[in-house]
């Protein structure tokens, strides 16, 4: 919040753990005084893929 990014862009959404959108969503905190543009979804499933992918490999 603090570099004052104007656009957030990311694919997969993190229900446990995620800060926008999720379980938190700190970008639209209205506390806070910077809210950047929010682009979500942006190839969801390649990016869900990925990341199963790299868990799955961590374990």
């Amino acid at each position: 919040m603090q570099s004052r990014i104007g656009r957030v862009v990311f694919g997969a959404f993190d229900e446990k753990a995620g800060a926008v959108g999720s379980l938190w969503d700190v970008v639209r905190d209205a506390r806070l005084p910077h809210r950047p543009e929010v682009v979500s979804g942006v190839l969801a499933n390649e990016a869900s893929e990925i990341l199963a992918k790299f868990f799955k490999n961590k374990r």
